[in-house]
């Protein structure tokens, strides 16, 4: 019988374990606020979630008209990992290229990312709140529904 902490974890073709049984390196940032509005509107959202070798870790902080509402880190249980990497998987995102920064600014306008990083593979893509309402994203839009979801 083989040994479960050698056994190959794979997700949709993702091999989220080494050889030693430990997770590989992985990180997923995601950043989104409403940018400059009046500050009764204003919202902000950052969630990371980062793997490590022994323990995965979940991030979230958000904050509405300037009071911070959460602020929270939370070690994630291996099968919940699982499950979102699984889910994430589906979506493509490893196949989105790095994108840089963008180099013009919009004043009142910010600019929200979704950044992945699993071993080699890095994506990121950045994004402007009115770019979420186009039908040609439903795969971004796909890949925020999930991430936003994720609770610990």
């Amino acid at each position: 019988m083989a040994n479960p902490k050698t056994k190959k974890l794979q997700t949709h073709g993702w091999n989220l374990k080494n050889q030693k049984g430990n997770w590989k390196p992985m990180e997923l940032v995601w950043e989104e606020s409403s940018g400059a509005v009046a500050p009764e509107f204003r919202f902000g959202k950052q969630y990371k979630l980062v793997a490590g070798q022994k323990k995965v870790l979940l991030t979230r902080k958000m904050f509405r008209a300037n009071q911070q509402i959460l602020n929270e880190t939370k070690e994630i249980p291996a099968k919940v990992y699982e499950s979102w990497m699984q889910k994430l998987s589906k979506t493509g995102i490893e196949t989105f290229p790095f994108e840089s920064p963008p180099s013009e600014t919009i004043t009142g306008v910010s600019y929200n990312f979704v950044s992945f990083e699993l071993g080699s593979t890095k994506s990121k893509f950045y994004y402007h709140l009115e770019e979420r309402k186009d039908p040609s994203w439903k795969q971004k839009n796909s890949i925020i529904n999930i991430i936003e979801g994720m609770k610990p």
